[in-house]
């Protein structure tokens, strides 16, 4: 997997891969993926966000890291995430390996890589983000997904960002 391939690939097409790669973690260390259906819908809400805002708000407070410094509810001001589904969260975390934080984790880094700003020429800031999430994947044997799914999703449109799209049409899981 060469990071050249990514460069005509939009950056909803680089979220969806890193969402993408989530899905293959999630089925390698063999979790029960319906479990962990709430995540993902949260995740691919990106490809058809309005405003970045949102969505990265609501996937700070999920990134297991970020979660599990709490251990009720009330002791933090959460702004998207209901007590219901902070606690479905919370327990769905305990004993979780650490691919699962660090690829949730990665998808935010990529999806907020060019936040308030113009992507350039291929945008850089995301390829980098998406070259360390590849080379995790790789290094942990985790299955990467097929590059060529996501081919379509051109830097060309919408000033690099891709168009909007329901990402849930190409989840393996959703």
């Amino acid at each position: 997997m060469n990071i050249n391939n990514f460069k005509k690939i939009s950056l909803n097409g680089r979220v969806s891969y890193s969402i993408g790669c989530f899905e293959n973690t999630l089925r390698f260390l063999n979790y029960n993926v319906n479990e962990w259906r709430i995540v993902l819908e949260y995740l691919w809400e990106f490809t058809s966000i309005k405003y970045l805002d949102d969505w990265s708000g609501m996937v700070a407070e999920i990134i297991p890291e970020n979660l599990l410094e709490f251990k009720f509810y009330e002791e933090h001001e959460f702004e998207y995430l209901d007590e219901k589904n902070f606690n479905y969260l919370y327990q769905l975390y305990q004993s979780i390996d650490e691919k699962i934080d660090f690829v949730m984790t990665s998808i935010y880094d990529i999806g907020t890589s060019h936040a308030y700003s113009r992507i350039v020429e291929y945008g850089q800031n995301s390829l980098d983000e998406l070259e360390i999430l590849i080379n995790y994947m790789k290094k942990n044997n985790v299955p990467l997904p097929d590059v060529s799914l996501f081919e379509k999703f051109s830097i060309e449109e919408n000033k690099g960002w891709g168009n909007s799209f329901d990402g849930k049409s190409i989840s393996s899981v959703l």
